[in-house]
C-alpha cells in the first residue's frame, strides 16, 4: 500500500506500514483523526520546491540581492502555511465504516465511509483509498457530514477483514502529502457466486407418502368425514350428521403438504470445491423465492430444513466459509 507519492524501495514502504499499523490497532468504532493519527511528508513537487528555495538562497547570498532575499523568505513562508493548512485539513475529522452488506464473487463490494467533523472551517479534496484502488474524493461544509463510496472487485469467496484504508489530502497547494491509516475490524463477507440454469432437482424435495396433499382437520377443502378421535377439538364435529343419528363424526379438510428439500453436498454432482459450493448457492436462493423449507449438508456440519431471511443468512454464510481456514485474512482484491 503506497501511503504516499515517493518512490522509495518496497521493503522501505512495507516497514513504514507496518509501524503504522502497530500504532493504529483495528477498531469497530468511529475512529477520530487526531495528531498521533496523522502524519505528512513532501511530494515531489515539494521536494523540487524545497530543492528551488536552497538554491534561491543560495543565488540571494552570493549575488547580495536583497530581492531575491524577500522572495526566498516569502516562499519560505508560503511553504510553511501549506504545511500547517494540509495537516489541518484531515484533524479531527471523525471517519465511520459502515458494516458492509453481503455480495456475491464477482459483484463490487461497496464500503461506504461516514465522515463528520465539528470544526468551523471547510475541508476540501479529501481523498480515501482502499488497497490500491481508485481513490474517491469529498469536501465536508463546517461542522458537517459526508459519504465516501469505495467499489471494490471481489475475486473470492468467504468472510474477510477490511485492510487498512488511507485517508488523505493535498489541500492547498499540493506541496505536502497528508494521511491518516484506519483499520476496521468489521466483517466483509462474500458469497460463491450463484451457478446459472440451475433448478431443484425431484430426488432433493421431500414427499409425504408419495402425495403432494394431506388429509387434516384444518384446510381450505372439504374432503369428507370421519369418526371422532378423542381428544379432539368438538368444534370440528358434524353436529348435523350427530342429529340424523350417524354418531359423533368430525369434519376433515383437504390440505396441501409444502415441499421441502435438502441441499445435499453428496447429490451435487461431481465437479470442483468452488463449481459446487456455487450450485449450492443457487440452490438455496432458488428455494427462498419459491417458499419451500430446506435444509443444507456439507461434510460436517448441517442445518435444519426452514425457510426465511435469516434462514437464507445462515445456509449462504455456511456455504461462503466452508473450508475457509482463517477467519482473520484481510481482503484483497488483487488476490
Amino acid at each position: 500500500m503506497a501511503l504516499f507519492s515517493l518512490a522509495m524501495p518496497k521493503t522501505m514502504r512495507e516497514r513504514i506500514d507496518a509501524w503504522i499499523a502497530s500504532r493504529n490497532p483495528p477498531s469497530r468504532e468511529r475512529i477520530l483523526l487526531h495528531h498521533r493519527r496523522l502524519y505528512i511528508l513532501p511530494t515531489r513537487f515539494g521536494y523540487l520546491f524545497g530543492i528551488m528555495l536552497v538554491l534561491l538562497f543560495l543565488a540571494a547570498i552570493n549575488y547580495q540581492n536583497s530581492m531575491a532575499f524577500v522572495l526566498t523568505f516569502m516562499l519560505t513562508a508560503l511553504g510553511i502555511i501549506s504545511l500547517w493548512q494540509t495537516h489541518k485539513n484531515l484533524l479531527d475529522l471523525e471517519v465511520e465504516l459502515q458494516s458492509p452488506r453481503p455480495v456475491f464473487n464477482g459483484e463490487a463490494c461497496e464500503l461506504l465511509l461516514r465522515f463528520k467533523h465539528r470544526n468551523k472551517s471547510f475541508r476540501y479534496a479529501v481523498g480515501v483509498q482502499y488497497a490500491g484502488q481508485p481513490p474517491a474524493y469529498i469536501g465536508i461544509e463546517p461542522r458537517g457530514k459526508a459519504q465516501a463510496l469505495l467499489k471494490i472487485p471481489t475475486r473470492k469467496r468467504g468472510q474477510f477483514k477490511p485492510k487498512g484504508l488511507t485517508v488523505f489530502t493535498r489541500y492547498p497547494t499540493g506541496l505536502f502529502h497528508a494521511w491518516g491509516w484506519l483499520k476496521f475490524d468489521t466483517p466483509i463477507l462474500i458469497y460463491p457466486k450463484p451457478l446459472s440454469g440451475v433448478s431443484l432437482q425431484e430426488t432433493m424435495v421431500e414427499q409425504h407418502d408419495g402425495k403432494t396433499t394431506t388429509s387434516t382437520i384444518e384446510g381450505d377443502d372439504f374432503a369428507g368425514l370421519r369418526e371422532h378421535r378423542k381428544g379432539e377439538s368438538l368444534r370440528h364435529i358434524s353436529w348435523k350428521a350427530y342429529a340424523q343419528g350417524k354418531g359423533l363424526l368430525t369434519k376433515t379438510f383437504q390440505g396441501h403438504a409444502r415441499p421441502s428439500l435438502w441441499i445435499d453436498w453428496y447429490q451435487i454432482q461431481d465437479g470442483p470445491l468452488e463449481s459446487k459450493l456455487s450450485h449450492m448457492t443457487a440452490l438455496a436462493i432458488l428455494a427462498e423465492n419459491e417458499n419451500q423449507d430446506y435444509g443444507v449438508k456439507l461434510p460436517g456440519l448441517t442445518i435444519e430444513q426452514n425457510s426465511g431471511t435469516a434462514h437464507k443468512i445462515a445456509c449462504l454464510y455456511a456455504i461462503a466459509t466452508f473450508r475457509q481456514a482463517d477467519f482473520n485474512q484481510e481482503f484483497d482484491p488483487d488476490e
